[in-house]
């Protein structure tokens, strides 16, 4: 039997990536999916058969996505604290510009939901371990202190990647002025390009070994 035509697969997918941010897989409702691509529920299952199938495809999608470019930012020849840097800003620029995705898997997570839970087992190693690779070559070189790996991956990643999150949680609470300032204020200052490779440079300044 042929496929649909008009590409149902790619439109319920897209839909998918929108609503996620919003409902997270718990909450994520199949006629809404189908009403938001403009399909009727039955080519859903038609394409997809299930939820799980259907919510893995949309993160792998979001996850793949930023994977390609993080590789290709931590290849080449450049020096591996070059490279490392290059890894912590992809990193803080995917957490924020999915920030409100990362806080609805975050709860699933917690919750205990088990396509989210999987999600999480099989892709995070593949970028932390990118991480902790070049960590351990800035050791070997001398241009990182010496460090347990999983401190130094939660010093960086926490210190680059969590104020983006941090922004999510601040949108989410409707906050008028956190910090004292207006939302259009914080934005710069949290989530810009700039305010992250301030950041990722604040870090591995304070990881840096003395006279490296």
């Amino acid at each position: 039997m042929p496929r649909p035509s008009r590409n149902t697969d790619k439109l319920l997918i897209q839909a998918g990536r929108k609503l996620l941010p919003e409902t997270g897989i718990s909450g994520l409702s199949l006629r809404r999916v189908a009403a938001e691509a403009g399909v009727n529920l039955g080519m859903f299952y038609y394409n997809f058969k299930t939820k799980q199938r259907f919510t893995q495809l949309v993160l792998q999608e979001v996850y793949e996505e930023f994977f390609k470019d993080f590789s290709v930012g931590t290849g080449g020849d450049a020096s591996p604290r070059e490279r490392l840097r290059k890894a912590l800003i992809a990193l803080a620029r995917f957490a924020r510009d999915n920030r409100k995705l990362f806080l609805m898997m975050l709860h699933d997570v917690i919750e205990g939901e088990v396509e989210a839970v999987r999600f999480a087992q099989e892709n995070l190693p593949r970028h932390l371990s990118i991480i902790a690779g070049l960590i351990r070559d800035c050791q070997k070189q001398g241009l990182m202190k010496k460090m347990p790996l999983p401190s130094a991956i939660a010093f960086l990643a926490g210190s680059t990647a969590m104020p983006n999150i941090a922004m999510g949680l601040i949108e989410r609470a409707s906050a008028k002025k956190p910090f004292g300032l207006a939302i259009r204020q914080v934005e710069p200052l949290l989530i810009s390009d700039a305010a992250i490779a301030k950041r990722v440079d604040l870090a591995l300044g304070a990881l840096a070994k003395e006279g490296a």
